[in-house]
């Protein structure tokens, strides 16, 4: 009887711990998605990778998974669907996307496989937008992340956007940022975490996965290591690894502190409140992570801030700390950048220094929000014809029509400067600042040596098919003078005998004998009647 009883309260133990543990186990869903193979597009080679190495990671992490990899668009709507149920209850869910992505109007667009975008109607029918993937979410007090590989090189972002009109703003490949704040209300959060800076283009790699995914896996999961800092050390390693010209960002309104790979003593752990550690606690685990988070907090202000000051300061506290290198790099950079910020501006094909090998981050400056354009601040820019053409060819690059790069900026120019500055939260003009323009430079270098490339070629090929008109018109103008030659010189041949036949308008002298007899003859009968 006591060892029944005895039995039974072990099970009762067993049973009361299992469930404790469960309890301390918070529930963690995501939705992990790559598209590779596109139908009406260039094939991407490593989103469906990266999709697999997500997937993995995050199941190592004590996610729930659901994946899907090269779908089509009804595919897509369904496994968000899949998500929308199997996270609703979920303490922390995560949305993970490879593949293209379009921004139209400040708005944000992922591409199934099958997408085309050849009209403006397709944008709705043939996309899905960023906004459902929020929809899908669960409610507070959930954590909400949404992570997006999304910033590809996108040739269904130029084609759509020479179908749109010239009244909307264009379509790019880039991605518009997404508001963090008022999604949540509650003790929850979200973040949105993106693979380059705003309306930048993002590499695919030339590996198996692309340099954002790699960096992901290696630190997102990482025991007690915060999800900004992890992502901050991402930024780190892409940036590295790109040489400086893809810059990953995210943008958070988390109230509370995040772990998606859980504490570092206890993986079941994944969410840690906000709380005050006593000095005690300080004293008794010592100075090294106290070290670390003052660093990292230092680090990320620096980044944020992307300043000369803020490295150099970086660097006088940690000269020898984990993010020294690069802070070395972007602050040697900076100083370049300011050197040739004004060359940057020089007509297309002169040798200047391109502001995207120095910059680190597009986020807006104060002195570029408040600034006003007009007629003037855009004079004061002293932009000749090929700075005007540079000026276009930018608009373009982002998928703002402007009629041409001609160096003219008519009215179709100015609808996609007013367009460039209502995308980015500007006072609408019509006109740059000196700031505004500078900013613009900034934001479309990563883009202009291939948009540089393909003007160049375009001219070449536009040139070539000039002087293939024109010889086509030499050659048939050199062919009427031949045709009238030879017409000339035939009718020479055949106006030769009769002109000696003719002789000057007399008859040959045999017919001239002839006739002078007869006519001899007759005057002498006519003399001799008399």
């Amino acid at each position: 009887m006591l060892r029944r009883f005895g039995l039974v309260a072990v099970l009762i133990t067993a049973f009361l711990s299992f469930d404790q543990a469960s309890a301390a186990t918070p529930k963690k869903v995501a939705l992990v998605m790559g598209n590779s193979a596109y139908q009406h597009a260039v094939e991407l080679p490593n989103p469906k990778n990266d999709a697999k190495l997500m997937a993995e990671t995050l199941r190592t992490a004590g996610f729930t998974v659901i994946e899907g990899e090269d779908l089509d668009k009804n595919g897509m709507a369904n496994l968000v669907d899949q998500f929308t149920e199997a996270a609703y209850d979920a303490e922390i869910a995560l949305i993970y996307y490879a593949g293209h992505g379009l921004q139209v109007d400040g708005q944000n667009y992922i591409v199934p496989i099958d997408g085309q975008l050849e009209t403006a109607a397709q944008l709705k029918t043939r996309t899905i937008q960023i906004d459902k993937l929020l929809a899908a979410l669960p409610p507070d007090p959930a954590v909400s992340i949404v992570i997006l590989d999304a910033c590809r090189d996108n040739p269904l972002a130029r084609s759509l956007a020479k179908a749109l009109p010239a009244s909307r703003s264009g379509a790019t490949g880039g991605l518009a940022p997404v508001q963090t704040n008022g999604q949540t209300s509650n003790s929850g959060g979200l973040l949105i975490a993106y693979s380059t800076d705003p309306g930048a283009v993002a590499l695919d790699g030339k590996g198996v996965n692309s340099p954002y995914t790699t960096a992901l896996a290696k630190h997102l999961t990482t025991p007690g290591l915060e999800i900004q800092s992890a992502l901050t050390r991402v930024r780190a390693d892409v940036s590295e690894a790109t040489g400086g010209t893809q810059h990953p960002w995210h943008n958070a309104s988390l109230s509370r502190e995040v772990f998606i790979g859980g504490n570092a003593g206890d993986r079941g752990i994944a969410i840690e409140q906000n709380t005050v550690t006593p000095t005690s606690e300080v004293a008794a685990t010592g100075g090294n992570d106290v070290n670390w988070t003052v660093e990292q907090k230092l680090w990320d202000e620096a980044s944020k801030r992307n300043t000369v000051a803020h490295y150099e300061l970086y660097l006088q506290q940690y000269p020898s700390g984990n993010f020294a290198t690069l802070a070395k790099l972007n602050l040697d950079q900076l100083k370049t950048e300011a050197t040739t910020e004004v060359a940057s501006i020089a007509p297309v094909g002169e040798a200047t220094a391109s502001a995207s090998q120095v910059r680190t981050a597009v986020a807006m400056p104060d002195d570029v929000k408040t600034s006003v354009g007009t007629p003037e601040t855009e004079a004061a820019l002293d932009l000749d014809k090929e700075g005007r053409v540079d000026l276009q060819l930018r608009l373009g690059a982002l998928g703002h029509v402007t009629g041409g790069a001609d160096g003219a900026l008519g009215a179709r120019s100015r609808l996609a400067i007013g367009a460039w500055q209502k995308q980015n939260g500007l006072i609408e003009t019509s006109y740059l600042t000196q700031q505004q323009h500078l900013f613009l430079v900034v934001q479309t270098d990563p883009m202009m040596p291939q948009i540089r490339a393909q003007y160049e070629a375009d001219k070449a090929a536009a040139l070539a098919a000039s002087l293939r008109k024109a010889q086509i018109r030499q050659k048939a103008a050199s062919q009427q003078r031949v045709k009238r030659h030879q017409q000339a010189d035939d009718g020479a041949v055949l106006e030769g005998p009769v002109e000696r036949q003719n002789n000057g308008g007399g008859m040959d002298p045999a017919g001239a004998a002839f006739a002078g007899g007869l006519l001899g003859g007759a005057l002498g009968g006519i003399i001799g009647s008399r």
